[in-house]
């Protein structure tokens, strides 16, 4: 792992590199996104990765379409492992690390850990569809994770940017 952060340029160099179907783009105010497809099992998601250096401390995971959706008669904040927002549930974005775990920093490269974490992600996500129960590993409890308000703010700005 490196002991610096990881640039704009060497986030897209790499997933360039390794996730050719994942289209990054930068945007003028710094925001990074990637949209691509994964097929963990069942089905194929598009999946939008959100990136913003200095305003989201992780990358920001949510699934396109199709959309992600609670078991039958569930709601959405009973999904676990998803960073639950309710004033729009379906762009709630994918938990897929413990952030006091240290898991992930901005010296990882997102092609290497995040893309890799939101398949396996999906993957747990059908079988819990098919179970009810999330088979997959967890830390803590299977609640919305906790982000802070200025970065949940800064998510919800960048994900109305992304269409």
């Amino acid at each position: 792992m490196a002991d610096s952060a990881r640039s704009t340029h060497a986030q897209l160099k790499a997933m360039r590199l390794q996730w050719q179907d994942f289209d990054g783009r930068r945007r003028d105010n710094g925001l990074v996104v990637w949209r691509g497809m994964l097929k963990p099992r069942a089905k194929a998601y598009a999946v939008n990765i959100l990136w913003w250096p200095g305003k989201i401390d992780r990358p920001y995971v949510v699934i396109a379409d199709p959309p992600i959706e609670p078991r039958p008669g569930g709601t959405y904040d009973q999904i676990p492992h998803l960073m639950f927002d309710p004033d729009n549930p379906t762009r709630s974005g994918l938990c897929l690390f413990d952030p006091d775990g240290l898991e992930w920093s901005d010296a990882d490269l997102i092609a290497e850990t995040t893309v890799k974490w939101a398949s396996e992600w999906l993957f747990y996500y059908e079988l819990w569809h098919l179970t009810g129960e999330w088979l997959g590993p967890s830390v803590g409890a299977e609640s919305a994770a906790q982000m802070t308000a200025a970065e949940a703010e800064s998510v919800r700005v960048a994900a109305a940017d992304v269409h």
